[in-house]
Parts: structure tokens; C-alpha cells; sequence
């Protein structure tokens, strides 16, 4: 069995079904459990015994309570097998999804799309999936998960998604989407998403790479004048490569916390919305078979604190950094990174710029003046605590920062250190980063670092950071500690019950035989499709 990690954070769902109350409904076909699906009641579990429920549509629309949901759960999980043409919609309240595995799917692709409802579209509150496994489900492009709206535009709420897997999706679309408004209103600005206050955890994604815009691991919303307030936290993506986003964060005032980013050719990226914060989030790699990223922001207000940055190799066609802050104009489609702190960082022996002060600037200009938009270098920036050491690569200083004028651009510096290149680089210049001597001779990993420099200390803040509402984190508290623990692994995350990892393509960062025909037969359609739009 593996060790699951259980946190007392955004404590959805805790309640306990008390036994007694509860009636277990045993079910055996995909007859039975059509049969049974609107008799439920609240307290009320729906048990499948072990095998294969072929071309099931498990569309539920009776609710349970906040203290006796509706559970429908494998007898022993990952056990029950859903494949074939499957769709689940999750439309009533109160409903916990639990322990199936979707593998070996054949649904219609003309049925479905891309930025549509997911293979499980939960379109009411209070649901949650948990310990599922989605393996290599089929040739369709959609999500995996979707939070969805109704036909009346009402928005699910109080949604979780946990302990559950996504290997090897060889489609186009997002593994999961959380949605609060449609595709048609997104940028429409009389329509502004409301708060979701979803929380994704302690799942593990890894996905192959596809050409393009194809879809990466999650998306959190559509536009920046929408709001998200969802905690995506404790989660592991491993060779998670569907695109250059491994997650596109669009929508205001979301947390990633303690997450696991390893071996990713992708970036977590705050695309749309402001007042975002991501906090001791590893994004480490420990080969060099591809280029690997770390974070990539737009927009404003942000905390990006007590993170790890650790990359052997990094994207050259982002600018080959650990941290890119955006150029281009404010609150655009490319929006200005500005008004945000830096802090308690540590940047380890990467390949490329500890921070690239200046992605993308010469593309964001002909965007800009496209646009007639005012162009800006990144502005209003304050960095404090961060920890810069570089002892194997030469190639890049820490920062890059050529063409910006730190004091007309007000980014101010305070008792950060920096260990491990040439004395005539760039941070020798900058008030508020001091050189320091550390004796890092037989260590092998650095994620305590900061406790084990001398005379160095955390910075600790009050005033720069906030907490989000409906998120049970203590922001300020997280900061001022510093990094804690340690990079998550596949035997913390995923289903308790799934021992092994699906696929070869986490392990290899290639597909098996098998797999490989079907993606190119995803690639080719989706080519064709293009060429004939074109």
C-alpha cells in the first residue's frame, strides 16, 4: 500500500459517513447500476463489484449532504474498470466518485471537443473524485475532468479532485479544466467568472508531449477579470510535457502550494489574473534529456515564495531561465509583470538565468505595437531572502536584466546571497545581494540550504503578503518559515491502490509501441483538421 499524505488544508469533505445510517447497494452490470442511479439517497453508497462496466453513461443527478453524500465507489479500488464509450456528469450535490479506473475507452471523437465537458463533467458543488486512475483513456478530444456550467450558466463550487492519476493522455485538451465561465464569454467584459474555490491534490500527472497549443495539465479558469481562489496543492508532475504550460493559471487569486514539478518540458505558468501566489513548489530535474522549465509569470500582485529551482537544462525558446517574469503592456493578453515580491527563494545550480527579468521582450514589442499597446520591461518588483547558487554552470549570469534600469523600474533588492560564479558578473553590481563562501563539497541535494548558511536569515514579511479568502492557509506564516520538506514522489501522491505507474512514458519520456500508433493517429487527424480550416 502506498503511504498517502493527509494535510488538514481547504478540509472539504472530512466528515465522517457514520456506518449505521448508510445503506451499501451492491451492483454488478451496467444494467443494475442504471437502475439504481435514481433511487439514491443521501448517506446512500453505490458499490461496484470488481470487473469491466463496457460503454457505461453514469449520469447522476440526485444529491446528498454536506454530512451524508452520495458515494459510488469500486468494492475494491481500481478494481472496477470503466471503458468503451463512457461519460460520467455529475449533476446533483454531495457526490463522491471513488476509486475507478478509466482505461481502454473508444467514445465517438465527433462527440467531443476541446474546451467541452470532460470524460467526468461535474456541473454541481460539493462533488469529489477521488482515487481514480485515467490511463490512455482513448482517441477523443476533451479533458479528463472538467468542472462544467450548467445550461443555465450555474457554476459547480467546493469541487475536489484527489489521489487520483492521469498518464499517458495522447489527446488534445487539458487533463482537467476548471471552468467558470464558457468558452464563448470568456473575454466578454461584462461577464467575470466567480470564485470556484476547487482544490486539486496529491494527484500525479504525466503526459506526453503533443505539437502545439495542445493542452497541458490543468487550466484554473479562462481570463484575468475572473476569479479562481482554488488550491492546487501536493500534487507530483513527472514528464507532465503536453505543452509548453504545464499548468495556465487564468484567473485571479489561486495558491500552488508544495508541489512536485520534475523532468517537465513546460513552465507553471500565472497566464491570466492577479494576486496569485505560489509557495514551496519544487521544480527540480535530474537528467538532461530534454529542456525543463520553472515558472513563467504575467500580471501583478503576486507572491512567489519559498520555492526550489533546481534545472540541469532549461527552455531556450522561453529565454533559459528558472523564473520568467514577463514583458509587454498592462493587463493585456500578454500582460506586464509588475507590483509583486520575491521572496525566500532558492535557485540551485540551474542552466540558464536564475531570473530572466526580460522573457520574451522583443516578441512581446511587435505584439505590443501590433496592438498600439504601451510595451514595459518588468516594474515594482521587491526581492528579499532569495539564495542564488550556481557552482556547475558558467554559461548564463543569475540574472537577466540588460535592458532594464533597476532604479526607473523600482525593483529593490534586500539581503539576498548569491554563491558560485565569477566575481565580475552582474549581482556584484546590485545593492542587497552579498556574496557569500559556502562549503558545499559531498552535498547532494540542497532543499535545506537556507537554514545551513551562516549568518544568513529568512526575511521576514507582514505587510507584502495576504491570504486568499476560502483557502485555510496561513501565507504569511509559510513565508517567514522558509522551504520546508522535500521534493513529493509517486509512492506520496496518486491512488492508495495503484502500485506502479501506467505507461513507460514517466520512467523513459517515450511511449510504448502500442500507444505510439494510436498518438500518431491523433497527430494526423488533428493535422488534417487544421489544413482543411486553413
Amino acid at each position: 500500500m502506498k503511504k498517502i499524505i493527509l494535510y488538514g488544508l481547504f478540509s472539504l469533505f472530512s466528515g465522517l459517513i457514520n456506518a449505521q445510517k448508510n445503506k451499501e447497494i451492491y451492483v454488478s452490470t451496467v444494467h443494475e447500476i442504471q437502475n439504481k442511479l435514481n433511487q439514491l439517497k443521501p448517506g446512500d453508497i453505490l458499490v461496484l463489484n470488481d470487473g469491466n462496466y463496457k460503454d457505461i453513461k453514469l449520469i447522476v443527478h440526485n444529491s446528498g449532504t454536506k454530512s451524508n453524500p452520495i458515494t459510488i465507489k469500486a468494492k475494491n479500488r481500481l478494481k472496477v474498470d470503466f471503458i468503451g464509450d463512457v461519460k460520467v456528469e455529475l449533476r446533483g450535490e454531495h457526490i463522491i466518485l471513488d476509486g475507478i479506473y478509466f482505461k481502454n475507452g473508444n467514445r465517438n471523437p465527433k462527440e467531443w471537443k476541446t474546451h467541452g465537458p470532460g470524460l467526468v463533467a461535474i456541473y454541481a458543488s460539493y462533488n469529489r473524485v477521488t482515487q481514480c486512475a485515467f490511463h490512455a483513456f482513448d482517441q477523443a478530444n476533451s479533458a479528463y475532468i472538467t468542472t462544467s456550467l450548467t445550461k443555465e450558466g450555474k457554476v459547480p463550487q467546493y469541487c475536489r479532485i484527489d489521489h487520483c492519476s492521469f498518464t499517458e493522455k495522447i489527446t488534445f485538451d487539458q487533463v482537467i479544466n476548471l471552468n467558470n465561465v464558457t468558452p464563448e464569454d470568456k473575454k466578454k467584459p461584462s461577464v467575470v467568472g466567480i470564485p470556484m474555490y476547487h482544490r486539486i491534490d496529491h494527484c500525479y500527472f504525466s503526459n506526453p508531449k503533443k505539437p502545439g497549443n495542445a493542452g497541458g495539465g490543468i487550466r484554473v479558469g479562462y481570463w484575468r477579470s475572473d476569479y479562481g481562489r482554488c488550491l492546487i496543492d501536493n500534487n507530483v508532475f513527472e514528464r507532465q510535457d503536453s505543452e509548453a504550460e504545464i499548468i495556465t493559471s487564468k484567473s485571479m487569486e489561486n495558491v500552488y502550494y508544495n508541489n512536485t514539478i520534475k523532468n517537465c518540458r513546460g513552465t507553471l505558468n500565472f497566464r491570466h489574473g492577479d494576486k496569485q501566489i505560489a509557495i514551496n513548489n519544487f521544480f527540480i530535474g535530474n537528467d538532461e534529456k530534454y529542456e525543463y522549465g520553472g515558472m513563467f509569470v504575467w500580471g501583478s500582485h503576486h507572491i512567489i515564495a519559498c520555492n526550489y529551482y533546481q534545472l540541469p537544462t532549461t527552455l531556450g525558446s522561453r529565454g533559459n531561465a528558472a523564473l520568467y517574469l514577463n514583458s509587454g503592456a498592462v493587463a493585456s493578453e500578454h500582460a506586464l509583470f509588475f507590483n509583486s515580491s520575491i521572496i525566500n527563494n532558492v535557485f540551485v545550480n540551474n542552466n540558464g538565468y536564475a531570473i530572466n527579468f526580460e522573457a520574451l521582450a522583443e516578441r512581446r514589442k511587435i505584439y505590443c505595437k501590433q496592438k498600439n499597446l504601451k510595451f514595459e520591461q518588468p516594474r515594482d518588483i521587491y526581492l528579499a531572502g532569495n539564495v542564488f547558487v550556481n557552482k556547475k554552470h558558467r554559461d548564463y549570469t543569475f540574472f537577466n536584466i540588460k535592458g532594464i534600469i533597476m532604479n526607473k523600474r523600482n525593483i529593490k533588492w534586500n539581503n539576498n546571497v548569491a554563491f558560485g560564479q565569477d566575481s565580475e558578473i552582474t549581482y556584484t553590481k546590485i545593492d542587497g545581494v552579498d556574496i557569500v563562501e559556502l562549503n558545499l563539497k559531498g552535498k547532494t541535494d540542497y532543499f535545506n540550504l537556507q537554514s545551513e548558511i551562516s549568518n544568513y536569515k529568512l526575511s521576514q514579511f507582514k505587510k507584502e503578503l495576504f491570504d486568499i479568502e476560502g483557502i485555510d492557509l496561513d501565507i504569511e506564516k509559510l513565508v517567514n518559515e522558509g522551504i520546508k520538506g522535500k521534493p513529493l514522489s509517486w509512492e506520496d501522491v496518486g491512488p492508495d491502490d495503484l502500485d506502479e505507474i501506467p505507461g513507460t512514458y514517466a520512467k523513459t519520456g517515450k511511449l510504448s509501441l502500442e500507444i505510439q500508433e494510436k498518438f500518431k493517429e491523433v497527430i494526423n487527424k488533428r493535422l488534417s483538421t487544421n489544413k482543411k480550416k486553413k
